[in-house]
């Protein structure tokens, strides 16, 4: 694993089979929570409905997971996160990363990477992690071939590489396997603003937006299930 500092101080890890970063070297927590958080109405959400139920695509280093569960721990808010990752970091290198720096107070942080050590070797299949109010459901699987519920989710996290070198994520059925599974009015959020991405999410049945991108990115997109 190749570590990245990046500009505002926190580690990200260089994909050394996609040949790019888990995260912009922009900053790691603005990124998250600029794209993510604020980007999908998660932040919003979590203060006025006090229950939320968040995918992700891609759980990486899990600092989307353990940024959006402070924050509801915070709001005292139950969360349901479900994240799906074929390429899971080992124990040690969710140990290398400073993310301390940023989660000390969380205590999720903390019992995840206690169950990390516990299980060392996961084979396919659902993990479901409870920390108090919060609920994690860790699927290692490939997102192709996983099974979602339908109206299920009040936002989506599409964490994935970029379309370039995971194009699979970012197809036009792949999306529509996500909007199935959508509340009505539910969004999703991405870094990317890649035409073929904000293509692949016309065709799929959203309404899609272009937004101010984080730090050191002009554009993002957002979808909007209607």
């Amino acid at each position: 694993m190749k570590l990245i500092k990046t500009e505002d101080g926190l580690d990200t890890v260089h994909s050394l089979k996609y040949n790019e970063t888990y995260h912009s070297k922009h900053g790691v927590l603005q990124e998250s929570q600029h794209v993510f958080l604020d980007g999908s109405g998660v932040s919003e959400k979590i203060k006025r409905q006090r229950r939320l139920s968040v995918l992700e695509i891609g759980f990486g280093t899990g600092f989307n997971f353990f940024l959006t569960a402070a924050l509801a721990q915070k709001e005292k808010a139950k969360l349901f996160y479900v994240s799906i990752e074929n390429d899971l970091l080992s124990y040690d290198d969710f140990l290398k990363l400073n993310h301390d720096t940023v989660f000390a107070p969380n205590t999720v942080r903390v019992n995840f990477l206690k169950w990390r050590k516990q299980n060392p070797v996961l084979n396919f299949g659902k993990y479901d992690i409870d920390f108090e109010s919060i609920h994690l459901s860790l699927i290692n699987s490939n997102a192709l071939q996983v099974k979602l519920p339908q109206d299920h989710f009040d936002a989506v996290y599409q964490d994935a590489f970029s379309p370039d070198v995971n194009p699979e994520l970012w197809t036009v059925s792949f999306f529509r396997k996500i909007k199935f599974s959508m509340k009505q009015g539910a969004k999703l959020s991405t870094y990317s603003a890649k035409g073929s991405a904000k293509r692949a999410l016309l065709k799929a049945g959203f309404v899609v937006l272009k937004q101010p991108g984080p730090k050191g990115k002009r554009e993002m997109l957002v979808a909007l299930k209607e």
